[in-house]
């Protein structure tokens, strides 16, 4: 009996056991590193192009025309005939002011793309940074569950080699064990998963170990219809709809204007030699004749694209409106279950188990009592812990539903 206590009350809380070393970041240098990851860097270069494209659309559409032309002239005599002459279009209807506004909507579209994106990534990040603090948590857990586990079938099997217990129950602790090894391999696995996230979050090379720094800390989220208001006004996907609406009404001008024919002015100059030198100033003006085509297809799909985007923007804002909401019940009722625990139990584990594991040792429970009372505190250990990760999703998916702000 002694050896089966001695070998119980071995409990130690194991710290993290890794193939490489992992480079400790905390949230604030974690979020500033996700502001320059290779999604957020490529949403600002498509910023850059947009707006070249828009200094671009600004530029007059024609560049003066250079001709020249020589041949002979046949009648009684061969002579030399040279012409030289210049041109320009002339760009009608507005064309030039229609496309600009155009390529500036598409500017300002891919600035909200932008911001967007930025958003994402802390978002990401934050919630990478803390899944990974609360998974490390129940890694150190599992690990002091599997210790326990294995001294008990270490102690189990001196206690059965001495004839003071039976096969059945040798078998019942060492299968015990085993469950208690595959929950920490699958602890393992989730800590892994989520230190990868938190380096993909941040952009971080191939091969590097991010550990995070830190407690875990949820930021407090506000009244939901205020919350509702921010994201329809401020949201870059809220406003992403209104550019989309806008750029859909500045391409019917831009369509419009394609409609309206330009016009060619043009001098040239004409010389003859022969027969006494004939010297020749012509003024030009040409004008297509719309008569046929005057760009009536793509405005016609102009106006209807109007009327899809004002459509898609209101069932957007319905779905935004309502993804808030949802959002923010969820965090509401993620905080209640987290709540629901008495953190001085669910945070004391290793006490908790020392206390029973004396109460044991001077007979005051006995060995189903002890296991049963174990596996209770780590049941309710692992439950908590699994609810601050539901904590931390729901308050995750409420900040990109609103467009809240993530704070180191």
């Amino acid at each position: 009996m002694h050896t089966l206590i001695a070998a119980v009350a071995v409990v130690g809380t194991l710290g993290l056991i890794d193939g490489v070393a992992a480079d400790p970041i905390s949230l604030e240098v974690a979020l500033e590193r996700a502001g320059r990851r290779a999604s957020v860097e490529s949403s600002r270069m498509e910023v850059d192009e947009a707006r070249a494209y828009a200094r671009g659309a600004a530029m007059p559409l024609y560049n003066p025309e250079l001709s020249a032309a020589a041949g002979p002239q046949f009648g009684p005599d061969v002579s030399l005939q040279a012409q030289i002459g210049l041109q320009q279009p002339i760009e009608r209807g507005g064309k030039r002011a229609a496309r600009t506004k155009v390529a500036d909507l598409a500017a300002h579209g891919a600035e909200l793309a932008s911001r967007g994106e930025v958003l994402r990534a802390r978002v990401e990040t934050w919630r990478a940074f803390e899944r990974s603090l609360v998974l490390r948590e129940r890694l150190e857990t599992q690990r002091q569950v599997e210790a326990l586990a294995q001294s008990l079938v270490t102690a189990m099997q001196k206690s059965a080699a001495a004839g003071g217990t039976t096969k059945l129950r040798v078998n019942l602790v060492v299968a015990d064990a085993g469950r208690a090894t595959q929950e920490r391999i699958a602890a393992e696995n989730a800590l892994a998963t989520a230190r990868a996230a938190l380096a993909t979050a941040i952009g971080a090379a191939p091969r590097d170990v991010v550990e995070p720094a830190g407690e875990v800390v949820v930021p407090p989220s506000g009244a939901v219809d205020a919350l509702v208001e921010r994201a329809l006004r401020e949201h870059p996907s809220a406003l992403a709809l209104e550019s989309e609406v806008a750029g859909a009404r500045a391409r019917v001008a831009d369509a419009d204007a394609r409609g309206v024919v330009d016009v060619t002015l043009g001098v040239s100059y004409a010389y003859a030699p022969d027969p006494d030198g004939a010297n020749v100033v012509l003024a030009m003006f040409s004008v297509p004749l719309g008569v046929r085509n005057r760009n009536q297809g793509a405005r016609d799909a102009a106006r209807i694209a109007v009327k899809r985007a004002e459509l898609e923007r209101g069932h957007m804002r319905t779905e935004i409106e309502r993804g808030v909401r949802l959002a923010a019940e969820n965090l509401e009722r993620a905080r209640a279950a987290v709540g629901a625990f008495d953190r001085e139990v669910s945070e004391t584990l290793t006490d908790n188990l020392a206390a029973a594991q004396d109460a044991f040792a001077k007979g005051g429970m006995d060995l189903v009592e002890l296991t049963t009372t174990q596996r209770e505190l780590v049941a309710s250990r692992v439950a908590f812990l699994d609810a601050k990760l539901a904590l931390i999703e729901t308050w995750a998916d409420l900040a990109l539903a609103a467009g809240l702000e993530v704070m180191p």
